[in-house]
């Protein structure tokens, strides 16, 4: 199989990108040649062309289907195919959702090796559309999301998957800036002034109240700071539910998004955003689930388990602003909380004050500083629960954990292979077995899937 060639596949499973999958038997030796089709469903047969092509698998773009599922629909965006935010847009919910269990099965199976495991049908969102509570967007030659697997800008003209009160105000918040005279940020040369701008919003007492924030390259000048204050200001005359506007200077070229400088450009710079019976304040930077709803229903569960657990002393790893902490910290005796973003520690404890959680202590490090640091003794903690980043948990952590020995562990994922790595990790040896595993669609039209996995001790 060579680049340009013209094939016809039938897809039979799908991988953790939402990409098709197809095999073929290849050369004198009988060998499977995986090809990766994107947007093709399960059960179709396409035509493609071959795009790249190696030695055991090809990636390929589809040109025609000629056998439809009957799960395909037709996508809800004007920039489905190229914009990289979304990857299942074209199949319909319920087989979304299907699929988002069989992608964090076939990771604890292939990567974790837990052959025998199994998990109920994945929970669905309680909104398929709509439901994103914060958006950040890059900024260059166009203000928009990255293309798949790039860091291309595909221009922003909707995003269906956004609150609409948020896709407004970044189609308002774009409009303005093109006016500024402000250069967006060219990532090869390290040059111009603006590199992203971000919008959140949450919900307190029936009101929605939102931010937004402006991510410079560079510490900007009087003059270009008031542009960009004038902007703002109008916005916030314009839209009531805006209170506020941050500017963060971000001079590193790394990936991350934020640097550690924020000023203030005009109004408020916290709101404050409900899940369940808890108020969070939130800035701008702060971490918090994109789905409230659905991240109700995990930290429900979450809570749930821990009482379940009869665990009185809980350590909790990358705690955000503390907004699982206060649902856990109701069930147990004691909780504590690891956090290493500055931002997040100081409202953390506010919002811990806030909720009446007096039995947390905060710990303003890194998981992996934490976990070496010696504060890790065997039977310190009777459960640790444990949110990492897509990346996972780093080996620091998981020795940590190792060396506490609790009898329980929470593991909440959006990466179900990092999870099946770590899972892996602590399972060795027959110290621990994964006793549930539930998978939950936090994030609607795309791949993407959160699960809930608990592990016991069993030696």
């Amino acid at each position: 199989m060579n680049t340009g060639d013209k094939i016809t596949l039938d897809i039979a499973s799908i991988n953790s990108e939402g990409e098709g999958i197809a095999r073929r038997d290849e050369g004198k030796d009988g060998v499977k040649f995986v090809v990766f089709v994107p947007g093709a469903l399960i059960g179709e047969r396409v035509v493609c062309r071959v795009e790249r092509a190696s030695k055991n698998y090809a990636a390929a773009s589809m040109l025609e289907i000629v056998e439809s599922s009957p799960a395909r629909v037709e996508p809800g965006c004007p920039s489905y195919g190229r914009c990289g935010g979304c990857q299942l847009q074209h199949a319909s919910y319920g087989a979304q959702t299907e699929m988002k269990r069989e992608i964090l099965l076939d990771a604890m199976r292939r990567i974790g090796k837990f052959t025998d495991i199994d998990a109920p049908p994945c929970v669905p969102s309680p909104d398929e559309w709509g439901y994103r509570n914060k958006t950040t967007l890059p900024v260059g030659r166009h203000t928009g999301y990255y293309e798949r697997r790039s860091h291309r800008i595909v221009p922003f003209e909707k995003c269906p998957v956004l609150k609409p009160s948020l896709e407004k105000l970044m189609s308002d918040i774009i409009s303005a800036h093109l006016r500024s005279g402000l250069k967006g940020y060219d990532e090869r040369k390290g040059s111009g002034d603006i590199r992203a701008i971000a919008a959140r919003c949450g919900e307190c007492d029936g009101a929605e109240r939102t931010l937004s924030g402006v991510v410079a390259s560079r510490d900007l000048g009087h003059r270009e700071f008031g542009v960009l204050r004038d902007i703002h200001q109008k916005l916030m005359s314009s839209d009531r539910s805006l209170v506020g506007s941050a500017l963060n200077v971000k001079t590193s070229r790394d990936n991350f998004i934020w640097g550690p400088l924020f000023k203030q450009l005009c109004g408020g710079r916290f709101i404050t955003a409900r899940l369940g019976d808890y108020g969070f304040k939130l800035d701008i930077s702060s971490f918090f689930q994109i789905n409230a709803p659905q991240a109700e229903r995990i930290f429900d569960r979450a809570r749930d388990i821990i009482r379940s657990f009869g665990a009185k002393r809980v350590l909790e790893l990358y705690s955000g602003t503390g907004s699982l902490t206060a649902y856990i910290a109701g069930v147990c005796e004691s909780v504590d909380a690891v956090e290493e973003w500055r931002p997040a520690i100081k409202l953390m404890g506010e919002n811990m004050e806030r909720n009446g959680a007096g039995n947390v202590r905060v710990f303003p490090e890194s998981a992996e500083g934490f976990m070496s640091g010696g504060n890790i003794k065997p039977g310190c903690y009777d459960a640790i629960i444990l949110d990492p980043p897509r990346t996972g948990a780093l080996e620091a952590v998981i020795d940590g954990i190792a060396l506490a020995a609790p009898k329980q562990i929470l593991y909440i994922s959006c990466n179900p292979a990092t999870l099946a790595r770590d899972a892996a990790r602590l399972a060795e040896g027959g110290k621990y077995g994964v006793t549930a595993l539930e998978a939950y669609d936090m994030f609607p039209q795309t791949s993407h899937v959160e699960s809930v996995c608990v592990m016991e001790r069993r030696t």
